[in-house]
């Protein structure tokens, strides 16, 4: 009977190694009209039927595998003049027929290949190399995806070029064996007994899946989904976003639910162009991103969404005259950047409460009119009343804390009432900023915040360095303690020469504080003036000014490698000798249809999003771990509690009365949390979750893949 079984197995497996390799393989063919000799499908099958036959067996998997690599190198070797020649011909042929669209690819073209060469050793040995892989992955290691990037090597070529898709049986051979691997890979790794069952129901799970794919998408013709143009335009924005992640991390760059000012790192240090600002009036510009209302000492959020009319917010808008400001994004922006004291709105945006512009249409341009002096005017009393409830509130940690450094610096008699003079306000604000600026040295990588203190407590009497986020959210917290409504804003600051475009990049990108008097917002600056957003200097590089990069045109005008090169590729000519011309190549092939692959993007959108959650849940879930694994102390304690109110809010039971103590101990009290205590609240959070595992079917998915917090 194991016998029996153990065959069973082999022949199911050997189907789908057959079916995917040869498939692939023909892909590469059939696109590129390439000759192979007549003994190719048998050698094929051959050396898959000998690695599917030796290989499977557990206790000697390893030995065989390393046994099969070492004959596979000694061929290689002892056959070495053939293959090279192969190899280069071959590549010849395919950077020659490449570069007929892209001309990245004339500088990879071999000098010296024979354009009517012999591919067949080539492809005879990718072949049994991809055999190899494919054995191991489906025999051995039981996965999909080994098999799966095997095969890529030989379809992933036939999608570059508009004219060089491969004929339909093998593609959907292809990617059939793959599909059929994906839906039974995990009852195969399981166990013996049910592995033909489970390569069946794939099989017919592949097929009926393949089958809806190609009545939804019966077109004959290929477009595929990204240019290279485009293609390297994301990449190039991926690119900017990696290099800016310092700046996004502190909440410098758009609209983050909330800034974390336990987890601030160092900011970049190498320019990126982000945006250009043309204004009809020299000014000195703060462009505002983003405010931030409510504190808890250690995060900075938006607060709840209110509804509020525009006059509230702009109180200007509608008046006459003003200068104009024009932005113009590089990339699309999470939010509209606009100035102070508007007399006119940017299209395109949509105001959320009164914190920011969300870009919902992601304009790359707008226009805005904007007043530099300005007159205090009769605020919504409405507004006004949420303002002084909202930007005064702090916790009572950083209150005390704010009022005993402000006493300790002896100018506790410098006070302003908040009903006064609103000029006499904004006089004593800025001087309260002053202060600020003078505690502690600018540096764009200063040190972290230590577990289990107030973050604006530490700055202002403990921290020697600092960079804008810290001085703002100091200076904001501050001004509420005094009694002045204030609240954090993040944006980019750039000094403007009329009628002349002003480059902005990352390294402008800056924390600053608004205070609320005149029934207007007004901005406070409390960072030092030899901040790099002011000076374009960065402290601890010799001082040496930033070099920006030149400017460019309008990234979306660059030259695409496709333009004019269209009649190149479909309708080459007949002198063979001309340059780039492939001879045999799109000539005498009656392949006149071309494919609609849009069927395969699809397939590579369904594998690929249930990827991209499986790895998002990951990155969470390891994420949060390796915060409470760093954390020490009450700052962990506080993590935890967080966590567990958010579990209790899913439906993992009430926090009990002992965790709510420890909570209130970690945040208010000096003392630090035992092991112990810490044990027990980490087991509090370990209960609720083990409860939200229990749930239903569709509760645990959304609680697993959407959430992410089991």
């Amino acid at each position: 009977m194991k016998q029996h079984s153990d065959f069973v197995r082999l022949l199911s497996d050997l189907f789908l190694l057959l079916i995917g390799v040869l498939g692939a393989v023909f892909c590469l063919i059939t696109a590129f009209d390439l000759a192979v000799p007549e003994s190719f499908s048998w050698v094929s099958i051959g050396s898959l039927a000998v690695f599917s036959l030796v290989l499977g067996d557990k206790k000697r998997d390893k030995t065989t595998a390393l046994i099969l690599l070492g004959i596979l190198l000694l061929l290689a070797f002892l056959f070495r003049s053939e293959l090279a020649e192969s190899f280069r011909d071959l590549w010849g042929y395919l950077s020659s027929t490449f570069a007929l669209g892209y001309e990245y690819f004339e500088n990879l073209v071999p000098e010296e290949f024979n354009k009517t060469g012999d591919y067949g050793p080539a492809i005879l040995a990718l072949t049994v190399l991809v055999s190899y892989i494919s054995s191991l992955s489906v025999r051995v290691w039981k996965r999909t995806t080994p098999m799966a990037l095997a095969l890529m090597l030989f379809v992933a070529p036939c999608f570059i070029l508009l004219d060089t898709p491969p004929d339909t049986p093998p593609l959907l051979a292809a990617v059939f064996s793959v599909l059929a691997q994906a839906f039974s890979q995990s009852v195969r790794r399981r166990g013996e007994g049910e592995h033909f069952k489970a390569v069946c129901c794939g099989a017919i799970l592949a097929a009926v899946l393949l089958g809806v794919l190609l009545m939804l998408f019966p077109q004959k013709t290929y477009t595929p989904p990204i240019t290279w143009a485009q293609l390297s335009k994301k990449i190039e924005q991926l690119g900017k976003k990696l290099e800016n992640r310092g700046n996004a991390q502190a909440g410098l760059t758009g609209n983050q639910e909330a800034v974390d000012l336990s987890s601030l790192g160092a900011l970049p240090n190498r320019p990126i162009p982000i945006l250009y600002a043309t204004s009809s009036e020299d000014a000195y510009l703060y462009l505002r991103g983003a405010s931030y209302s409510v504190f808890d000492g250690t995060y900075w959020s938006h607060g709840d969404s209110q509804k509020w009319r525009q006059n509230a917010l702009f109180p200007y808008v509608g008046g006459k005259g003003g200068a104009t400001l024009s932005i113009e994004t590089l990339d699309p922006e999470d939010l509209i950047y606009t100035t102070y004291h508007l007399t006119s709105m940017p299209a395109g945006g949509t105001l959320v409460s009164d914190a920011y512009i969300d870009n919902s249409t992601d304009t790359l341009a707008y226009t805005m009119h904007f007043v530099q002096d300005t007159k205090p005017v009769s605020p919504s009393e409405v507004y006004d009343q949420w303002v002084r409830e909202t930007c005064l509130a702090l916790p009572e940690q950083t209150r005390a804390g704010m009022l005993s450094w402000w006493n300790a610096q002896e100018l506790s008699a410098h006070t302003v009432p908040y009903n006064s003079d609103p000029a006499a306000v904004q006089r004593f604000a800025e001087a309260v900023a002053a202060q600020v600026s003078a505690c502690a040295k600018y540096s764009r990588n200063p040190a972290r915040m230590p577990a289990g203190v107030d973050f604006c407590t530490w700055f202002l009497n403990d921290a020697e360095e600092g960079y804008c986020v810290h001085y703002a959210s100091a200076c904001t917290a501050l001004l509420r303690a005094l009694g002045i409504p204030a609240r954090y804003v993040s944006g980019y600051v750039c000094e403007a020469t009329a009628n002349e475009k002003a480059r902005v990049t990352n390294l402008q990108a800056h924390a600053w504080v608004e205070i609320w008097i005149g029934g207007r917002w007004v901005n406070i600056e409390p960072t030092p003036e030899d901040a790099t957003e002011f000076t374009g200097i960065i402290p601890g590089q010799d001082d040496t000014p930033v070099t920006e990069p030149p400017e460019t045109k309008d990234p979306d005008q660059r030259p695409d490698p496709h333009i004019n090169r269209d009649r190149e590729i479909t309708e080459p000519t007949l002198d063979t000798e001309a340059p780039g011309n492939v001879p045999g190549h799109g000539s005498g092939s009656g392949k006149n249809e071309k494919l609609d692959l849009t069927f395969l993007w699809f397939f590579l959108v369904v594998i690929g999003v249930p990827a991209l959650i499986l790895g998002r849940r990951t990155l969470v879930l390891r994420h949060w771990e390796n915060r409470i694994l760093k954390a020490t102390g009450n700052h962990r304690a506080r993590l935890l509690y967080q966590r567990m109110c958010r579990l209790e809010k899913l439906g993992g039971g009430a926090i009990p009365e002992e965790a709510l103590t420890l909570a209130k101990k970690a945040s208010f009290s000096q003392h630090t949390l035992t092991d112990v205590e810490l044990a027990a609240m980490r087991q509090v959070c370990d209960e609720q979750s083990s409860r939200l595992k229990i749930a239903t079917f569709w509760h645990r998915v959304y609680y697993k893949y959407v959430l992410a917090v089991i």
